[in-house]
């Protein structure tokens, strides 16, 4: 506990031949302090829902004349640092919200993240003391897991599940927009987006990008599912006539776009606020939705139309890496899977020729394939259905065969004779889905998580299990929930500020 002291001094002063003594007369007051308890860590409320912020802190003191006074600023403001301790004065520019003890703010602020501060004083002697807690202002749409799913129709729908446990299900019909044409093909988070609104301000969000097989494209604000981009303008002059988007994403410094005519580069809008279009080509050729991050600048990618390995960087627009495919053909390929491996700093790409023999292409750190390994036909591997790469640690490849899970070790190529048991799935559910994902957002900790996540079909209901891991293995159960269509993928959504610098994410593919 603080404490303040007041002190009362005599002085005895005396005309001496060679000092001045000091009588040591002093005598202190203790001023009682003030505790400051149960504000909690974090709270979490959608904004313009009619949601209430409360928090009734428990105060401690021997005074009867307090008052209180709670403060908000934003947390993009204070982590542009300040020496300033004052937070009810510039740089922070802080909000008072409340003179009551107990706290009870209707949400109706910005989404975003912020701080809360309670300052509490003895109006006798100006004594107080100051707490904080962490506030978080969502909406019932940008933060959770979003799932791709088919409908009956054979169409292509949106579910979330969302951090109060709840699947909410066929938002696009919720919405009013109705679901898209053709069946579902991939569903990507873009961290970091923007788009001009009516008076010209470029307005900062994190999008979804949702493609179909009938090559319709759309990108929606997480804040309210409205859509910011399509095919007409997430490109300038829209995109070429045949052109399909297979997805679209946020890596490091820039927001990219793979079409079947190349891959696209933009800035973040953090780096340079734009409309939000993605319309540098920092590769021609053609893309896939089967991407993987190396760790730092560059990304891999399979391009279906070119029927080969390419890369592209997120700093200078492709410029900084050309790939090599050191001999190793890809011609007459298909790719299967791919992913990369953080701890051997390796990327591998799964493809199969047209005799239906599959193979390993690894790629190393420069760009260049390294090496070519054939799979053996009587593997349980060449018959597998879903992967997921460990792109952390260790070295590992999941994959479902016979609807068991069984590893492959990448180190050297083996694959482990056992299955491995995933807690919670019956016999009848068919497991349809493998994702390794991930979340490292420094600003959004509390929701961090490592995990493999499975997707399994029974008839129109599916059902998504999430595994942490022991040395590699998939071994406890952390979260499951289920709805109704055709499971094809699923991926998470923050509200996070972005950070291009400390905020990786996964590419599910």
């Amino acid at each position: 506990m603080k404490k303040i002291y007041f002190l009362t001094l005599a002085l005895v002063t005396g005309l001496l031949s060679s000092c001045f003594e000091d009588e040591g007369n002093y005598s202190y007051s203790d001023v009682p302090g003030i505790t400051i308890e149960g504000m909690g860590e974090t709270h979490t409320r959608n904004s313009f829902n009619d949601e209430v912020l409360t928090i009734s802190p428990v105060i401690t003191s021997e005074y009867t004349d307090l008052s209180y006074e709670w403060y908000m600023w934003s947390k993009d403001v204070e982590d542009a640092g300040s020496t300033n301790w004052d937070r009810t004065k510039p740089p922070y520019a802080a909000e008072l919200i409340s003179t009551e003890k107990d706290l009870a703010y209707p949400v109706n602020c910005d989404i975003g993240q912020y701080t809360l501060m309670l300052k509490v004083t003895s109006e006798s002697n100006g004594y107080f003391e100051m707490a904080t807690t962490r506030f978080d202002a969502s909406t019932v749409f940008n933060s959770g897991f979003y799932i791709l799913k088919e409908t009956p129709e054979g169409n292509t729908e949106l579910d979330l599940y969302n951090r109060e446990g709840n699947v909410v299900g066929n938002l696009l019909e919720l919405i009013g927009r109705g679901a898209m044409q053709g069946q579902p093909s991939s569903l990507t988070h873009l961290h970091s987006h923007s788009y001009f609104d009516e008076s010209n301000t470029c307005i900062f969000i994190h999008s979804l990008c949702v493609t179909t097989e009938d090559g319709e494209v759309t990108f929606l604000d997480t804040n309210d599912l409205s859509e910011i981009h399509n095919a007409e303008s997430i490109v300038t002059g829209g995109l070429k006539e045949g052109e399909r988007v297979y997805t679209a994403f946020s890596f490091g410094y820039s927001n990219y776009l793979l079409t079947s005519r190349g891959c696209n580069v933009a800035y973040v809008p953090a780096m340079m606020p734009s409309s939000g279009t993605i319309g540098i080509q920092a590769r021609v050729g053609g893309g896939s939705r089967f991407v993987a991050g190396d760790g730092s600048m560059g990304l891999y990618y399979w391009s279906n139309e070119s029927q080969r390995i390419d890369c592209v960087d997120n700093i200078s627009f492709g410029d900084m890496y050309q790939y090599n495919e050191n001999g190793y053909s890809t011609t007459g390929m298909e790719c299967l899977t791919c992913g990369y491996s953080q701890a051997d700093e390796k990327g591998y790409f799964l493809l199969k020729d047209t005799d239906g023999k599959q193979y390993f292409y690894e790629v190393s750190s420069s760009q260049t394939t390294t090496g070519r390994t054939e799979i053996p036909a009587d593997s349980k591997l060449a018959s597998a259905t879903v992967y997921a790469f460990n792109a952390k640690a260790p070295n590992l490849l999941y994959f479902i065969q016979d609807n068991q899970l069984h590893i492959y070790n990448m180190t050297d190529y083996t694959e482990r004779p056992e299955t491995f048991p995933l807690e919670g799935i019956s016999s009848d559910e068919t497991i349809t889905y493998l994702s390794y994902q991930w979340q490292e957002f420094k600003a959004d900790e509390a929701n961090n998580f490592n995990n493999l996540i499975v997707g399994t079909q029974k008839g129109n209901e599916y059902k998504v299990y999430m595994y942490d891991f022991e040395a590699g293995i998939p071994k406890n159960l952390v979260k499951s929930f289920g709805g109704t269509g055709k499971f094809k993928m699923c991926t998470y959504v923050t509200s996070a500020v972005y950070d291009q610098n400390g905020a990786h994410h996964s590419l599910p593919n």
